[in-house]
């Protein structure tokens, strides 16, 4: 079956056009083409056809040309993918640009060999989801064949631009913004921070009715995201409020103002597998949550000029006692104790001698007394206080 578009032929040079004596091989021209396949891994038919690994990325095409022939028996054609360092795989039905370029072929400048390079896909729609635009044979019933794995959502939305923004999005929405400019809808820079930058990366997006209308990052709802900041407030709910270990509790995640990243997700898992994970902040680092949990294999270690424990923290009148110190007190006590109750329990019906024994070991240990009690302030952490 036919289809015309006529916009394909419109921007091919003609043959009259070219300078004469030029070879066709130094104009690009510009045709555009719908995908029918595209050679994802080497598992493709065509991986080994078109030069293997070059051959990656690359498209099969049926050309959109006045009147051209979109039958199943219609001649396929291929192009490379036109990209080196950032790369997109178009799916199949979507409508590529495609030109003329030097092939692996030209050995030197002089050389002629071209090949086909896609570059980029026609937005048709003007959507990141899809721009896939079937042909007639399909008479506008039933959804575009997108390929074998890729689903069309019908709630994936493209993100709302503000002037000056770079964006890339994906297809399943995620995307990342360099922005900073004030806008009606930017809920970040006003102008107090008009043209300072911020970034978002944000994986997956707040849930809508339908894919049509523009959508805005939410730093709540979004699955996934990372913001940095210059001069900004982001309005992040706070998992957990709970301070109390801290002696001044600090600016709340959506009442900062300034240079911060933030990063909310469901579950943050960070993983260091050769090396070790070092916080450093020059004034408070804050763990707040319903369980905290310390493992270690070899030790762990605290250390600081003053380390409180509990809830009433900040209070030096409950230091905690030194453990082996203690134990060495205690245990000099319980000796000289000792020894008056053994000459208690051996002591005959109250003899002379035995009250001048009692009088010459009471007067024996005396002496040890004040020192026992002296000791007892040397017991007591310097460091370490509790509730």
């Amino acid at each position: 079956m036919a289809i015309n578009y006529n916009f394909g032929s419109r921007l091919t040079p003609s043959r009259s056009s070219q300078a004469k004596g030029s070879s066709s091989g130094n104009i690009p021209n510009i045709l555009y083409g719908r995908v029918t396949d595209i050679v994802v891994d080497a598992f493709h038919p065509l991986y080994n056809t078109y030069g293997k690994s070059q051959a990656l990325y690359g498209v099969e095409y049926v050309e959109v040309t006045t009147a051209a022939d979109l039958s199943d028996d219609a001649e396929k054609k291929f192009a490379y993918c036109g990209s080196t360092f950032f790369k997109r795989l178009p799916l199949k039905s979507e409508i590529v640009l495609i030109i003329n370029a030097p092939s692996s072929g030209n050995r030197d400048f002089g050389g002629t060999s071209l090949n086909k390079y896609w570059i980029d896909i026609v937005p048709i729609w003007n959507h990141t989801h899809h721009n896939a635009y079937p042909d007639v044979t399909q008479e506008g019933e039933g959804d575009a064949d997108l390929g074998k794995y890729f689903e069309e959502q019908s709630a994936v939305n493209n993100l709302q631009m503000f002037p000056g923004d770079v964006i890339v999005e994906g297809r399943h929405g995620s995307s990342l913004r360099f922005g900073g400019t004030k806008f009606d809808s930017n809920e970040i820079t006003d102008s107090s921070n008009n043209m300072k930058p911020f970034t978002i990366l944000r994986n997956g997006q707040v849930e809508s009715q339908d894919g049509i209308d523009t959508v805005l990052e939410n730093i709540d709802e979004d699955p996934s995201s990372i913001y940095l900041t210059s001069d900004h407030t982001i309005n992040l709910t706070q998992a957990n409020d709970k301070r109390d270990a801290l002696e001044e509790e600090p600016d709340k995640a959506n009442s900062f103002k300034g240079n911060q990243v933030l990063i909310n997700s469901g579950r943050l898992f960070f993983n260091a597998k050769e090396e070790g994970i070092f916080l450093s902040a020059a004034e408070q680092i804050g763990f707040n949550s319903k369980e905290i949990g310390l493992d270690a294999d070899k030790y762990i270690a605290l250390d600081s000029k003053k380390i409180y424990l509990g809830v009433e923290g900040f209070r030096e009148n409950e230091p905690v006692l030194k453990g082996q110190s203690s134990i060495d007190w205690l245990d000099d006590f319980i000796s000289q104790f000792e020894t008056i109750v053994k000459g208690m329990a051996t002591a005959p019906p109250a003899p002379p001698a035995f009250v001048a024994k009692m009088v010459a070991t009471s007067n024996a240990l005396l002496p040890n007394i004040p020192v026992l009690k002296q000791q007892l302030k040397l017991l007591l952490s310097k460091k370490v206080y509790t509730e």
